[in-house]
């Protein structure tokens, strides 16, 4: 499904050489936040590698036009360091927005499917509420929803562990899998120990400086 052959950028040095299998569960430990961040933007064409070649989908992402490489974004759900929610929207909001605006179905489907997601996620909050009155587990929980109500083919989670007890983190990990019905996961993750809380991962990788 991603397949990378010497793939080398900004902060990664090492030469990086994996394929993902659909379906997968992926783990790619780094030692600097800033290389999993650029390994991120790589595999989805963020950003161009300082060498080597990535191939998502059966497509190679260098020589896919902007309008392309955008289209293919569109099958990939992304959790981000940074939540990647909007302050200002409610929860609700931030979950079903990218949805809607990407008419990835009839908008009575995603409200339906949202409210199955929350659901196997045991979300416990009014869907209306505020972000700022979640606390960080229950917004990585809207940023988990909302990746997956687009229906993707890939999700990618980016540092999804930080700033979290440990009791926490195993329970995202059950959630996810409840709801991953098949789809390749890829964990973008700055701790070996935190790698193996995630069973039966097809891949683990170290890119060092």
């Amino acid at each position: 499904m991603i397949k990378a052959f010497g793939l080398t950028g900004e902060f990664i040095d090492m030469e990086m050489d994996f394929e993902i299998e659909r379906g997968s569960r992926n783990v790619f430990v780094f030692r600097k936040e800033e290389q999993g961040s650029e390994f991120l933007k790589l595999i989805i064409g963020l950003k161009n590698p300082k060498k080597g070649e990535v191939i998502i989908m059966g497509q190679k992402l260098k020589e896919l036009t902007r309008d392309k490489v955008l289209e293919l974004r569109k099958k990939i759900g992304i959790v981000f360091k940074t939540g990647g929610l909007i302050s200002n929207l409610k929860a609700w909001e931030n979950l079903t927005l990218p949805a809607i605006y990407h008419k990835v179905d009839r908008e009575e489907n995603i409200i339906r499917r949202g409210i199955e997601i929350l659901k196997n996620l045991n979300f416990k909050k009014e869907p209306m509420i505020p972000l700022s009155e979640l606390t960080l587990f229950e917004r990585r929980l809207i940023g988990i929803a909302r990746a997956f109500l687009i229906n993707p083919e890939i999700v990618i989670f980016e540092y999804l562990f930080n700033g979290l007890e440990e009791s926490e983190k195993r329970e995202l990990i059950g959630k996810i899998q409840k709801i991953a019905d098949g789809t390749t996961l890829i964990y973008i993750l700055d701790s070996e120990r935190d790698s193996l809380l995630i069973e039966k991962a097809s891949i683990i990788k170290y890119a060092e400086n």
